[in-house]
């Protein structure tokens, strides 16, 4: 952990220097309004206002950003590690808004970089650790670590050449950014002296992230003058990013980005497809989609065609729960948009099974249950808390997914019909016809497979009934959970009709239809309506309120349920997802006029007094 060292300059002996600073550190108390963060549950976007050189620079973060960067490891076990956090691509469009802006300026590298650090220091002090720059520009914070990594990410991103330094001493460590110049700096602070270490060859100038003073490229506080200083460069830094904030110095128009999910192909092995369109229709433009299994967050990038609709097959490998989202990062008009988050359930694959007399078996490679684990399926999908006395729904489908070509090559062979006799309990010949049968054989043995024997009871056990249940926990709430459930625990919820109300609804369901369930548990009983699309119902479910309500959708082997649209009805106005404004502006004050007036009284005195101190001393040392 890097804890800020930075301290304003030690004490100064002449006392007309005591008088500038004293009239410096006045202006510097120019009175501003703390930052607020607002604590919607579902922002559209994070924006933030920074000051600009005198404009006003608006940024805009889809969520699906910032969640995919908090997911990302923070582990840094050596210094070198700190260059993962270096991520120029996500931030870009602040670079190229500011380079906008310097461009034409004397001298427009320093000034480039000294804009980065005016807006870096828009940002509290807090101790936070290493963070993402997408992380520090949401969460409003970040120690000198935080803010370092961000002010290193977007100079990177305006083609500076840059590296991170280290400090430490006796009881700190502290960091900043190195920056290479054409020269040295012009523009460094009142008091200071233009600070710089060489590296490979180079001249890098410090530049200082916390938002002490307003640093410039070139300052260096005086308590870091004897640290021991460690560079560390970033040359190997995060080279894609999943998607870009949006960013302007004027308003940004909103956009929305849609996201649905089909069935594949039939000839595509276990695949889905994701497709939905931008609006206002943005032809050509990048789309990233999300998928998050629980354990980590990966993503793909699609692109839009001339109507603004994409399209994605996705080919998975595992079942289990992932949550899909699409982003769009923006444009020069447009701000960024998150889609929904859309709950996609991936049932078993289905395992191509041969048959002896007395068991089944299959070509796999021989580690024990491992083998059949992937044919089992998932248990548990979801599991969200209701509380009681309140209404839900959520919307659903059941897709077909395939299924994945077999490592055996196979065919079919008729075994001839036969007869045989027996005798009965009458001691009378009977003949028994046996009559032809095709069964499924292997052609060949694929290299490194081998037979092997399932369990008696294999097909019973594998979680292929796919369920919505609500469940009634001791506390009085409930718990609303999508399972897989095998044959077994089918008959179990089946028998215990005095805790279990059970409803088998696949009859009513098809393939690639819409559904919505919608929920209302009372003081009394719980009631669930199934309805299509068109809001005809399709079966209406009700039990005591002390029963679990188990609603069985689909066999899910090759199949996924997706759902959509859960919502939580309290009894309060629903209200539209909004941005969140994680940073904005101070107030301007009415007038800093008196502020200027208290400002000269109070240098006056102070020079007044120094005169009179000096004419006394004088003085005295007359008489003496």
């Amino acid at each position: 952990m890097l804890h800020s060292s930075c301290g304003f300059m030690g004490a100064i002996n002449k006392s007309s220097t005591i008088l500038l600073v004293s009239i410096f550190i006045l202006l510097l108390i120019i009175p501003t309004s703390v930052s607020s963060m607002t604590t919607e549950q579902t922002p559209t976007n994070y924006t933030a206002q920074y000051s600009l050189l005198d404009q006003t620079l608006t940024v805009f973060i889809q969520p699906s950003l910032y969640i995919y960067y908090s997911n990302q490891s923070h582990a840094i076990p050596q210094d070198s590690n700190y260059t993962n956090f270096i991520t120029p691509q996500a931030v870009q469009p602040i670079a190229d808004t500011i380079l906008e802006v310097t461009k034409d300026l004397p001298h427009p590298e320093e000034q480039f970089a000294d804009a980065v650090l005016s807006l870096v220091h828009q940002i509290p002090y807090n101790i936070t650790g290493a963070k993402f720059p997408v992380e520090t520009l949401v969460d409003n914070q970040g120690d000198c670590g935080a803010l370092s990594l961000l002010a290193a990410s977007i100079m990177k991103a305006g083609g500076l050449d840059v590296v991170l330094i280290k400090y430490t001493g006796s009881n700190f460590a502290h960091m900043n950014v190195g920056v290479n110049l054409p020269g040295k700096p012009v523009y460094t602070s009142l008091f200071f002296s233009s600070t710089s270490m060489e590296y490979d060859n180079k001249t890098y100038w410090t530049a200082e992230a916390t938002p002490e003073i307003n640093w410039r490229v070139g300052d260096q506080s005086p308590s870091l003058a004897n640290a021991i200083t460690e560079i560390i460069p970033i040359e190997e830094s995060e080279q894609e990013s999943p998607g870009q904030i949006s960013c302007s110095l004027s308003s940004l128009e909103p956009s929305n980005i849609s996201l649905d999910v089909s069935s594949g192909p039939m000839e595509a092995n276990r695949s889905l497809m994701i497709s939905g369109s931008t609006e206002p229709a943005m032809p050509n433009n990048t789309v990233t989609l999300y998928f998050d299994c629980g354990n980590a967050i990966d993503y793909v990038k699609t692109a839009t065609d001339e109507n603004g609709t994409y399209a994605y097959l996705w080919n998975f490998t595992s079942d289990g729960t992932y949550y899909i989202r699409a982003s769009f990062s923006g444009n020069a008009t447009f701000a960024g948009a998150d889609s929904k988050p859309v709950a996609v359930f991936i049932g078993p694959p289905s395992l191509l099974q041969f048959q002896t007399q007395s068991y089944n078996y299959f070509f796999g490679v021989p580690i024990g249950d491992v083998a059949i684990r992937p044919y089992i399926g998932v248990k548990d999908y979801l599991n969200t808390p209701i509380e009681s006395n309140m209404s839900f729904s959520y919307i659903f489908s059941v897709l077909s997914t395939g299924h994945a070509s077999p490592d055996v090559q196979v065919k079919n062979v008729t075994i001839p019909g036969s007869q045989y006799t027996i005798r009965d309990r009458s001691r009378t010949l009977q003949v028994v016809q046996v009559p032809p049968k095709t069964v499924t054989i292997p052609e060949n043995v694929p290299q490194g497979l081998q037979p092997l024997a399932l369990p008696e009871d294999f097909n019973q056990t594998i979680n292929s009934q796919f369920c919505f249940i609500l469940q009634k926990q001791p506390e009085g709430n409930y718990t609303f959970n999508a399972q897989g459930l095998d044959s077994y625990d089918l008959n179990v919820l089946k028998e215990n009709s005095s805790s279990t109300a059970f409803f088998n609804a696949t009859d009513g369901i098809a393939e690639s239809t819409w559904y919505k369930v919608t929920t209302t548990s009372s003081q009394n009983d719980i009631i669930a309506d199934l309805q299509n699309v068109d809001g005809a119902t399709v079966q209406s479910m009700s039990a005591p309120q002390n029963r679990q309500i188990v609603m069985l959708v689909a066999n899910n082997v090759d199949c996924a349920v997706v759902l959509k649209d859960f919502q939580v009805n309290s009894g309060a106005i629903p209200v539209d997802p909004t941005p969140e404004t994680v940073h904005q502006l101070p107030a301007p004050p009415k007038s800093l006029v008196p502020f200027a007036l208290a400002v000269v009284i109070i240098a006056a005195v102070l020079i007044v007094t120094g005169v009179i101190i000096d004419v006394q001393k004088s003085r005295r040392r007359s008489k003496a």
